[in-house]
Order: C-alpha cells, then sequence, then structure tokens
C-alpha cells in the first residue's frame, strides 16, 4: 500500500478531475441552451435579468424535434 500522503494526493486530483469536468458539462449546457432557444429569462434580484439554463431533458427532448 502506498503512502497516505499518495492516497490524499490522488484523491486530490480525482477531485480537480471532477470539478473540470463539472465545469464543462455545464458550459455545454450553457451552449446548447442558447443554441437550440430553450434559454429562460425571469426577474432576477436587483432588477437583473436571470438567466435559467436547460435540463438536459429538454436539450434531448428540443435536439430530437
Amino acid at each position: 500500500m502506498g503512502e497516505p500522503e499518495d492516497h490524499e494526493e490522488h484523491i486530490e486530483d480525482v477531485r480537480a478531475e471532477r470539478d473540470a469536468l463539472r465545469q464543462e458539462l455545464a458550459d455545454l449546457r450553457a451552449w446548447l441552451s442558447v443554441k437550440l432557444g430553450l434559454v429562460e429569462r425571469g426577474p432576477g434580484p436587483g432588477g437583473l435579468t436571470e438567466l435559467s439554463v436547460a435540463s438536459d431533458k429538454a436539450i434531448v427532448a428540443k435536439s430530437r424535434s
């Protein structure tokens, strides 16, 4: 078995990769939502407009139609 420090370093590497993949997926969802016309606008705090990204299910359904 490896040293505890090696395991902790590996865990941190895996977490960093997971976080990068999550961000990449979020960016893809946002891009697809815009391209497919699925972005929802609504009132946000302080008079700002809030944009909502579509769900994966909505993106798939729209891409099939």
